[in-house]
């Protein structure tokens, strides 16, 4: 199948899903309000997180290997079921037995954490898996299927007197749950015969890129946590709900990345600096769309979205908008490194910006607030992406 075809259909259908995971979040805004919204999601990172470091990083090295051979498919899929199975015995003892006698509380469920956390893991692993096969389309209409499914259970609790901290929080557990599930069983594949690889090896290259990850998700996340410290639970909300906004100049880059993470893995496109800036120019033209739509017309639609008392999301906005831009471009750009097999760089660029976005979060932003917190995180993206893109032609073998 033609690459750009695969691109577009790719495109087309996370850019749907992304609709519902955008109204979803809208609906669980509306269901907890201002007032307990803000700390929710913050909670949701911190999983996030714990996903990630259980990963270690071992769909990049999926991609990587299988995109290159195939005939690994069957093998890496098993260790993979092995890591997920590690963690979920190792979180169920964290949480029912670790817990309880250190008196650790979070707030949620403790199964929806499980829930949550591990069908995170089973995500991000098995969709590596189905990356590296070019199956786009299955994953595609699974997660929308489901993601509609949640809408209608999120419509079905509103106004029946449910207690929605506790509804809301099992219920999206149980959709990553299912959708981790079926990644999962699309993913495997059945071998009589499975080659073996080295398993070192293949542990090392994911490990190399998850520190890169966790360190971009701490540069990403870290001001959240500080506007939670000095400021109060509704300026909290509006301001993870500005971060939410602006994920979508990630989820847009993100969706190109990764359809075409194999082809350059296997270099069978983007062999120049050249092809593979002609490929991405229209792309960097809509982020660049996106963003003046939102400075022009965003306070239009805020306070009518979520409600009133997220009002004050427009001038966080218009402060983190470069900041977005640069991110988004940054997705693009990180693929080259990633496919070309060059970790270092993004690790040292992430881990400054980490450093800069920490230091002047912990001078401004009990004294200045929220404003502080948007100035330096949108400074910090925006210092990140021109050093990456300084060195973005050295990752080319020009013809």
């Amino acid at each position: 199948m033609n690459i750009i075809h695969i691109l577009r259909q790719n495109i087309a259908g996370k850019l749907l899903n992304h609709l519902a995971v955008f109204l979803i979040n809208v609906m669980i805004v509306r269901l907890l309000g201002s007032s307990q919204s803000g700390i929710y999601f913050n909670q949701l990172y911190v999983f996030n997180f714990v996903a990630m470091v259980c990963s270690l990083g071992l769909d990049y090295a999926a991609i990587a290997w299988i995109a290159g051979k195939p005939v690994l498919q069957a093998t890496i899929h098993r260790m993979l079921l092995k890591v997920v199975l590690f963690f979920f015995i190792l979180l169920l003892l964290i949480i029912f037995v670790i817990f309880p006698v250190f008196q650790v509380s979070i707030g949620l469920p403790n199964w929806a954490i499980i829930f949550f956390i591990s069908g995170n893991l089973m995500m991000i692993l098995f969709q590596g898996v189905l990356s590296a096969l070019r199956r786009f389309n299955l994953q595609n209409i699974s997660l929308l299927v489901t993601n509609l499914s949640f809408m209608g259970y999120l419509l079905f609790i509103q106004h029946r007197g449910f207690d929605l901290w506790f509804c809301v929080g099992m219920g999206y557990g149980l959709l990553f749950f299912v959708q981790g599930l079926l990644m999962m069983s699309f993913s495997y594949k059945k071998e009589v015969m499975m080659p073996a690889i080295d398993a070192k090896a293949f542990y090392a290259h994911g490990f190399r890129i998850m520190l890169s990850s966790l360190i971009y998700f701490c540069f990403l996340r870290i001001d959240n946590f500080f506007v939670e410290k000095y400021c109060d639970a509704v300026t909290l909300s509006n301001y993870v709900q500005c971060g939410k906004v602006g994920q979508y100049f990630l989820y847009f880059s993100s969706v190109i990345s990764s359809t075409l993470l194999p082809f350059i893995a296997s270099e069978k496109i983007a062999a120049t600096y050249h092809e593979w800036s002609r490929m991405m120019r229209p792309y960097f033209l809509l982020i660049v769309a996106g963003a003046v739509l939102l400075a022009l017309f965003g306070n239009y639609f805020y306070a009518n979205l979520f409600g009133e008392s997220f009002a004050g999301m427009q001038r966080i906005m218009l402060v983190m908008l470069p900041g977005y831009v640069c991110l988004g471009l940054l997705t693009l750009t990180n693929a080259v490194y990633i496919g070309k097999g060059n970790i270092a760089p993004i690790f040292k660029g992430d881990l400054l910006g980490l450093m800069f976005v920490l230091l002047f979060d912990l001078l401004l932003v009990p004294r200045l607030g929220v404003m502080a917190a948007a100035s330096v995180s949108a400074v910090g993206y925006v210092l990140v992406f021109f050093y990456l893109w300084k060195g973005i032609r050295q990752q080319f073998a020009e013809l």
